[in-house]
């Protein structure tokens, strides 16, 4: 074999080996993305049955069982959260019991999903800001994170009474 046709097998062999691992690169982006769109629709719906149920309560502890007509009547923003004796999320009565919850569901080969909740008053004229006294209106905001999303998952209701 003559220099020439030596270094055509080498060319080849270079540009063989280069279109291999570029054929194994692309189809490993594929299977990422996958994953990912997987993990997206996945977390999705996790995030939104969670949402579901905590809209399914009660207002507020005081309009359990009764309505309420003041502001006042409402729990103290800096007392949001579960009330005494309620542990777990069946327990919980009312929205803002759900304040600081956290969940971990555990889903196969896709892992961990990590739900964490938070509820705040808000001023129904400036949606998304925090309001530090009692109003007639809650955000529900909830994140996700899973270790094949390519970001946190976040969704924000507002529930008005």
């Amino acid at each position: 074999m003559s220099s020439g046709q030596q270094i055509l097998t080498i060319f080849a062999i270079v540009i063989l080996t280069l279109l291999i691992i570029n054929v194994y690169n692309s189809q490993s982006t594929r299977e990422g993305m996958l994953l990912s769109n997987e993990a997206i629709i996945t977390g999705t719906g996790i995030a939104q049955s969670l949402l579901n149920e905590i809209q399914a309560k009660a207002f507020d502890e005081k309009t359990v069982n009764q309505g309420v007509a003041d502001t006042d009547s409402l729990t103290l923003p800096n007392s949001l959260g579960p009330d005494a004796g309620e542990i777990i999320s069946t327990q919980f009565d009312d929205i803002d019991d759900y304040n600081n919850y956290t969940r971990s569901d555990s889903l196969g080969r896709l892992g961990l999903f990590n739900t964490k909740v938070d509820i705040y008053y808000i001023d129904k004229l400036s949606p998304g800001v925090k309001s530090y006294t009692q109003t007639f209106t809650k955000e529900i905001y909830i994140s996700l994170t899973n270790f094949s999303l390519p970001d946190t998952i976040k969704f924000h209701q507002v529930i008005a009474y």
